[in-house]
């Protein structure tokens, strides 16, 4: 796990928006971590004190599929929790494009290749599902250890 856990922190960050639109986003499981800045963090290596969520995924469209659900919960409050949080909590009820504010969100993740269909996956790709899982909260227990607290939109 903890070669996972390196692998994601060594990630840079990147500009959510700019690749959704790009679709450069990897379509399989994994865990992701969000920052939100009003500076550019892009290209910049990840500093646990910047990261507001800790999410991962194992459903067919991977984490594009996850960060797209994202920023429909700070557009519209629908589909993701942290974003309905988001929207809610930090927009007061605005699509996040509506706030304006020069902030932006970042992303960085760590995909795991594995079969997420049940009538074609094997044993192996369960286990490496169940890493996906792990690793979310590996990343999680860090951020506390070393920021000492949960990312704010891991709270509930």
């Amino acid at each position: 796990m903890k070669r996972l856990t390196d692998r994601l922190l060594a990630k840079s960050w990147s500009n959510l928006a700019d690749d959704i639109q790009r679709s450069a986003i990897v379509t399989f499981p994994g865990v992701y971590v969000l920052a939100y800045s009003g500076n550019n963090l892009c290209g910049k290596r990840i500093d646990l004190r910047d990261v507001l969520y800790v999410g991962m995924t194992n459903a067919r469209g991977g984490i594009r599929q996850r960060l797209k659900q994202f920023v429909c919960g700070i557009e519209k409050n629908t589909s993701h929790s942290a974003g309905r949080r988001f929207f809610t909590e930090n927009s007061n009820a605005t699509p996040h494009s509506l706030v304006g504010t020069r902030k932006k969100f970042f992303y960085a993740c760590v995909e795991i290749h594995c079969n997420v269909n049940k009538s074609q996956r094997k044993a192996s790709d369960l286990r490496k599902m169940g890493d996906v899982a792990k690793l979310e909260y590996s990343v999680l227990a860090l951020v506390k250890e070393k920021v000492g607290r949960e990312p704010d939109l891991n709270l509930k």
